[in-house]
């Protein structure tokens, strides 16, 4: 994947913890995913300006510009996120500050993930403890993951403890 969200190499990107590597590969996702839908919109766009003939109309003109000084405001928006989450070294959802991000956690902490994906990702690293006393006595003092998962906590300690 190229990255152009914010001034950075590949070898740059690989030296980073993982943390901070999907922080980079999520924001370059979405930034890619405004791009594509903003060629798909132009597209539309001059399709119907072509079968309306107003083809030598500024129309389309004007429409890209409006289009385009939009994605380049979404996109600084993220861009900003970005630098803002690598200085502070965990992600953050609707403008708040989530967990402590650390990488002592164990599994990655992205509050961009839906808390099915989260859990799935919490209740995997902690299957892979093999001892149950161990696994539950971990989960148990895990404060990051009792803010990460909210009510879907208490779920996986319950399906954890089923492992005995």
């Amino acid at each position: 994947m190229q990255f152009d969200i914010i001034d950075i190499t590949q070898d740059e990107v690989d030296e980073l913890p993982a943390v901070r590597q999907k922080l980079i590969r999520t924001a370059q996702q979405k930034k890619n995913e405004l791009e594509h839908k903003l060629e798909q919109q132009l597209q539309a766009y001059y399709c119907l300006c072509n079968t309306n003939n107003m083809y030598l109309s500024s129309l389309y003109n004007d429409k890209k510009a409006e289009l385009e000084a939009e994605v380049d405001y979404q996109v600084e928006i993220l861009r900003e996120q970005l630098l803002f989450n690598l200085e502070l070294g965990e992600p953050t959802h609707d403008g708040e500050t989530g967990g402590s991000g650390s990488d002592d956690s164990g599994y990655i902490v992205d509050y961009e993930l839906s808390y099915l994906e989260r859990y799935i990702a919490v209740r995997d690293f902690y299957l892979a403890i093999e001892d149950p006393a161990e696994r539950m006595a971990l989960y148990a003092a895990d404060e990051v993951a009792a803010e990460y998962l909210g009510s879907y906590y208490s779920t996986l300690y319950n399906y954890l403890s089923t492992f005995n």
